[in-house]
């Protein structure tokens, strides 16, 4: 028997198993211990695929687990926090309404990438699920840990529209650069990645090393989500650019 085709397997069930640990401690309101498991599946969710290249026993049942387990551990856990923190005494079902969107845009952003062909693509087309969990869950810690000094910022008038927002990106067409650390081979561009990729977890560690760790996170995150956004609005414009110019010539 070979046992390292289990490995990557075991890995995406573990992470599984934390997103239905989340779900269960949502409902008993520890919603702080829910993010850490979403935060904890989130990092075994970026080793299953590198561990199963790595060990040569990549298969499309892993892949096919894979989307099952981002459905349950980066999309219904998410989707359940945000109902039972700010949106379960909403009138009427706007709360669900609402509530459901990391689920619903999480379903379709899955159905897209499973039908793409991104293999060999250095970016993600549309917020990943996973970063999209992240960013709620960072969210969700870091006003926790400001909630006596600036009881404003865990207003869910303020929060809602914003996780609103990171959830509709995973439905666009905005790119997200991939996270690498392999060798850059002389391509500038992959040089650049490497050390964009080096800079923010060494300055993740510095503040997390200064007892900023909440910090560090909600800065790691919303960096993520809004570079992508920045990087996005910056091509198009390029873009237009080109055109425009052709057009005059």
């Amino acid at each position: 028997m070979n046992v390292k085709r289990f490995i990557p397997n075991i890995i995406s069930m573990t992470s599984l198993f934390l997103g239905f640990l989340s779900i269960l401690n949502s409902f008993i309101d520890n919603y702080l211990l829910a993010c850490y498991f979403i935060l904890i599946a989130a990092i075994l969710d970026s080793l299953d695929g590198a561990v199963a290249r790595a060990l040569g026993v990549s298969s499309e049942f892993g892949k096919e687990l894979d989307s099952l387990v981002d459905l349950v551990s980066f999309c219904l856990a998410p989707s359940i926090l945000v109902y039972i923190l700010y949106s379960q005494n909403m009138p009427g079902i706007s709360g669900e309404v609402i509530a459901f969107a990391p689920l619903l845009l999480g379903v379709i952003r899955l159905a897209q990438f499973n039908v793409s062909d991104g293999d060999g693509i250095s970016y993600f087309k549309g917020l990943p699920t996973t970063f999209n969990a992240i960013f709620i869950c960072s969210l969700i810690i870091y006003v926790d840990s400001v909630r006596l000094t600036n009881p404003q910022y865990s207003d869910p008038r303020l929060l809602l529209p914003i996780i609103m927002a990171s959830s509709f990106l995973m439905v666009t067409k905005v790119r997200y650069s991939k996270i690498s650390f392999s060798k850059p081979d002389g391509d500038k561009k992959k040089s650049t990645k490497l050390s964009l990729s080096l800079i923010s977890i060494v300055s993740f560690l510095i503040l997390v090393a200064f007892n900023k760790f909440e910090l560090a996170l909600i800065i790691y995150s919303s960096s993520f989500v809004i570079l992508g956004l920045l990087n996005h609005l910056f091509i198009r414009e390029k873009i237009h650019h080109k055109f425009v110019k052709k057009i005059l010539k």
